[in-house]
């Protein structure tokens, strides 16, 4: 996923901007009404360090799912939480939404499985994630949901405990191979500019090529999916 396609992600998740507002930007008014367009700059950031800003999930040129995900210190709102600051070794998981005709697929779970495949080549050891343990519309994920998909609470919260998934645990998991080819085999390689980092690298050596996977800007997803 890049900016490009947050307008294709389902309202109000493409213009929300919790996780990318502090909570002292909430005292500007101007701040707070500028959400589209905070989220825009945000996940141009987050692609011009890694290449995406997560995973969307695409059947029939619609999005029936995505996930974000950034490096911690380009979530505004983390520090907000008591149970934070994160590891130095992870990327953090914001959201995670799958439009309610294609749950209970496993749908959710092979996004993760893509996300946690493309952190693991960037030689982070882990995925992390505030969740929530109130019932209802949200934009934080349920700690039961995250708890489904791999996640384990490291830090605990009588509402928004901290959990990670180790991605040397998550490579074990059973079937993680066939999911993560099935997928693989699904991404299109994306079509955005690649990190600054390698622009200039590239411009000096045509042949440089960078170490980071492509980026998984939309994975077309088969009418029927088994359930992961």
């Amino acid at each position: 996923m890049t900016p490009d396609d947050l307008d294709l992600l389902p309202e109000p998740c493409g213009s929300c901007a919790f996780w990318e507002t502090s909570v002292g930007d909430l005292a500007s008014p101007v701040e707070h009404r500028a959400r589209a367009s905070r989220k825009a700059e945000w996940a141009q950031q987050v692609t011009d360090r890694w290449g995406y800003c997560g995973v969307v999930a695409v059947h029939d040129e619609e999005v029936v799912a995505f996930l974000t995900l950034a490096p911690a210190g380009l979530v505004r709102r983390l520090p907000a939480f008591a149970t934070t600051p994160v590891g130095t070794d992870v990327a953090v998981l914001l959201s995670a939404q799958v439009v309610e005709s294609w749950r209970g697929k496993g749908l959710g779970r092979q996004l993760v499985t893509t996300a946690a495949g493309l952190v693991a080549r960037r030689d982070l050891r882990a995925l992390e994630a505030v969740g929530t343990r109130r019932e209802g519309p949200s934009c934080m994920m349920p700690v039961s949901w995250l708890e489904s998909v791999g996640f384990a609470v490291v830090r605990e919260h009588p509402v928004t405990p901290r959990l990670r998934m180790d991605l040397q645990t998550t490579q074990r998991w059973p079937g993680f191979g066939a999911a993560w080819s099935r997928l693989t085999g699904l991404v299109a390689p994306a079509a955005s500019p690649q990190p600054a980092a390698y622009a200039g690298r590239e411009a000096r050596d045509p042949q440089a090529r960078p170490t980071t996977p492509a980026v998984p800007v939309a994975a077309a997803v088969p009418p029927a999916v088994q359930p992961g």
